[in-house]
């Protein structure tokens, strides 16, 4: 059983005119395990940046920088991956700022609320980036669908000589994008999803606290 669990137990059993742990014991509990959750929060969200540099770093060379320009998505690359990392930079100042400010919370209903905004914030930062990875595949597929001359092949030529898609590989291609995107999903489940999980658990017991006081 853990600390915050045994104080709350021994509160409950102990008369309301004696108290021998009181509110204010387990609140500054839940403080010091929501401070450490939200560090953790940021700390995950620095390993996210490191990642992601290694991965563009060991992936991006002279001959991809060559197959963008061949499919016109050379400068498109460029700027999304500097939309990447000032996206990514901005959440990482806005998580150690609710780290550094949560340390200097002093109420529940304060403390309450710069949970439910940590958690609103990376759950939109998961959703911004499980989009974003499903809009840019949309465009590097039909990038390299009308300027790569290999995609020619696959290419269904009508009696009047007009050329289109087959169904059948635009459903492929999907499916396979989307499901990069649930790996994806279950990625930042991974890194965010247990904290979230324990920060909501957080949230509920400031909730009863407050409702006794």
């Amino acid at each position: 059983m853990d600390e915050l669990e045994f104080l709350k137990k021994d509160w409950k059993r102990q008369e309301a005119d004696l108290p021998k742990v009181s509110g204010d014991a387990i609140y500054k509990m839940i403080h010091k395990r929501s401070s450490s959750l939200m560090k953790w929060i940021l700390y995950v969200s620095i390993f996210e940046f490191i990642l992601w540099t290694v991965i563009n770093v060991l992936t991006i060379n002279n001959k991809t920088w060559e197959s963008l320009r061949k499919i016109h998505l050379f400068e498109f690359e460029i700027i999304s991956v500097l939309l990447q990392y000032i996206v990514l930079g901005f959440f990482i100042f806005i998580f150690y700022k609710n780290y550094k400010e949560v340390q200097t919370t002093d109420s529940t209903r304060h403390l309450m609320n710069r949970i439910l905004k940590v958690r609103r914030t990376v759950n939109f930062y998961v959703a911004y980036n499980l989009i974003l990875m499903f809009v840019v595949g949309l465009i590097v597929f039909f990038a390299m669908l009308y300027f790569d001359p290999e995609f020619e092949k696959i290419m269904i030529t009508a009696d009047d000589g007009s050329q289109s898609i087959p169904l059948g590989f635009i459903a492929l291609f999907i499916g396979g994008l989307l499901l990069l995107v649930f790996m994806l999903w279950l990625f930042y489940k991974l890194l965010y999803g247990i904290l979230l999980k324990r920060l909501k658990r957080n949230y509920k017991e400031l909730n009863k606290l407050e409702l006794r006081d």
